[in-house]
């Protein structure tokens, strides 16, 4: 394997506030943007504080339309009617980083999972991708991890 390193892992506690959102696949690319703004605003509306990086949580394998909860890790619980905001206990996960650009991603993925069909792992219903590189970082350098949540 190249770059992408799968491994085993702790995810510590972490508390999300996202929009959950079934997308084309074809408009995903200008859907997170602007969702990534909303989410940030009615955080902070509600008293929460963006700490941690951006996230997309994917429910199901993605077909035509993709079932996604797109946000960010806060500070701590708030009440936001617009926001899914979650209590995530700590979780053993897998656990993958993608090194360049988001259209990249693909072959990352097709990296890890095969390590993971190896490892006879259980996973959870959900997984995530964690964008650890804010937006200005150059593309090729942007890191991504990938998460999969063990059942």
């Amino acid at each position: 394997m190249s770059g992408v390193n799968p491994h085993l892992e702790t995810i510590e506690p972490w508390v999300s506030a996202g929009v959950r959102k079934l997308v084309p696949m074809t408009e995903v690319r200008e859907v997170f943007p602007a969702t990534f703004d909303e989410v940030a605003t009615k955080a902070a509306q509600a008293g929460g504080t963006v700490i941690g990086p951006a996230y997309a949580r994917y429910f199901g394998m993605p077909e035509d339309s993709v079932d996604v909860e797109i946000g960010f890790a806060i500070n701590r619980p708030i009440a936001a009617d617009d926001l899914v905001v979650t209590e995530n206990p700590a979780v053993q996960a897998a656990v993958g980083t993608h090194i360049g650009p988001y259209e990249l991603l693909e072959k990352s993925y097709a990296e890890v999972m095969p390590w993971l069909a190896q490892q006879h792992l259980k996973l959870a219903d959900s997984m995530l991708e964690f964008y650890d590189s804010p937006p200005e970082v150059d593309p090729a350098q942007t890191v991504t991890r990938m998460v999969f949540p063990l059942a």
